[in-house]
C-alpha cells in the first residue's frame, strides 16, 4: 500500500470515530435530559435539597443567569448570617 492510501484510510477512520463519539455523546445528553424531565425537575419544583445546591443546579442547567445566581447566593448568605451570626472574637 502506498502512503497516500494509508493516509486516506486513516482520515476516513478518524472521521467515523469522531462521528460515533458525537452520536454517543448526543444520545447520552438526550437520555439525561429526558430522565430529568421524567423525574419532574423544573425550576418551579425543586427537589428537597439545600438551597445552594438547587441554585447551582439551576445555574448549570441554564435556568439562571450568572448575575441571578450571584444575587440569590448573596441573599442566602445574608439570611444565614442573620440566623447564625459568626461568634465574636475574644478580645483583651
Amino acid at each position: 500500500m502506498s502512503a497516500g492510501v494509508v493516509a486516506v484510510e486513516f482520515a476516513v477512520f478518524l472521521i467515523v470515530l469522531i462521528f460515533v463519539a458525537i452520536l454517543s455523546s448526543g444520545s447520552a445528553w438526550i437520555a439525561r435530559r429526558r430522565s430529568r424531565e421524567s423525574l419532574g425537575f423544573s425550576p418551579a419544583s425543586p427537589r428537597a435539597e439545600r438551597a445552594e445546591a438547587v441554585l447551582t443546579e439551576w445555574l448549570l442547567a441554564g435556568y439562571l443567569s450568572a448575575e441571578q445566581y450571584r444575587r440569590d447566593m448573596a441573599t442566602l448568605a445574608a439570611r444565614e448570617a442573620d440566623r447564625h451570626p459568626p461568634p465574636a472574637p475574644f478580645g483583651p
